[in-house]
């Protein structure tokens, strides 16, 4: 090789290493400044005032507006409930989930025709959509159950406490983070507080992947908060900030 050729092909492999090594060993760092920038920018994009809009993009959005005024609602179909919801109507891009007390109700969103029912032993106490096409559902025993949302089948389930109490009153439901929320997580993951814990599940197999204990009552629980990769816990009388961490 000529020596002029020498120094080109020193940086390509230096390039090459220091991409191996972001790539491999780095958690996707890159990516996830990227993401970080990108919410930092569309957050300030939603929160600027209409006054400092330039003239033009002012007109653009007034002729959006009028567009808009178009807009009404109408009714596709009506139905007739033979039972009363205790839960709001949870929905994806076919079914409609329905709760009343103990009893799943399936339907297809298009045409309310009934795809499963479900009876528990226990009333339930919350409901979620989750990744491989699980329906997450919990009762007030502390059993926590995984059904495929268009067959009904039992995917996996899960006994959470022994002394499990109903937590009904207050807002601290489970939620999911998905690999587009974090970067770092290959798999979606769900966070579930129960009582004076809050616990770290796989989403599809159901494994446990973490616990952390608290000195108190859990009562409120924020969602994910992207940019500090965060969540905003409350108990008892305190606020803590809980950062999710990736070894």
């Amino acid at each position: 090789m000529k020596k002029k050729h020498y120094l080109p092909a020193i940086f390509i492999i230096i390039a090459i290493i220091i991409s191996t090594y972001y790539v491999f060993f780095r958690n996707n760092e890159i990516e996830i400044q990227l993401d970080r920038s990108r919410y930092i920018i569309n957050q300030r994009i939603r929160n600027i005032e209409l006054d400092r809009f330039p003239l033009r993009l002012q007109l653009e959005f007034e002729r959006l507006r009028r567009d808009f005024s178009n807009i009404y609602l109408q009714k596709e179909w009506t139905a007739d409930l033979s039972f009363d919801l205790t839960h709001p109507p949870l929905f994806d891009m076919r079914n409609l989930y329905l709760v009343s007390f103990d009893k799943i109700a399936v339907y297809n969103k298009n045409d309310l025709t009934s795809v499963w029912i479900k009876q528990l032993d226990f009333d339930i106490e919350s409901i979620l959509l989750i990744d491989g096409n699980n329906l997450l559902v919990i009762d007030n025993n502390g059993t926590i159950f995984a059904f495929n949302r268009n067959s009904g089948d039992l995917n996996w389930s899960q006994h959470l406490n022994e002394n499990y109490i109903s937590n009904n009153t207050f807002t601290a439901k489970p939620f999911q983070i998905t690999h587009n929320e974090d970067r770092r997580i290959i798999t979606s993951i769900l966070i579930l507080p129960i009582d004076t814990e809050i616990n770290v599940f796989c989403s599809v197999t159901g494994e446990t992947l973490f616990s952390l204990d608290f000195e108190d009552y859990i009562y409120f629980l924020s969602e994910y908060d992207q940019l500090s990769n965060a969540i905003y816990v409350s108990y008892g009388n305190k606020i803590s900030k809980i950062i999710l961490e990736k070894k």
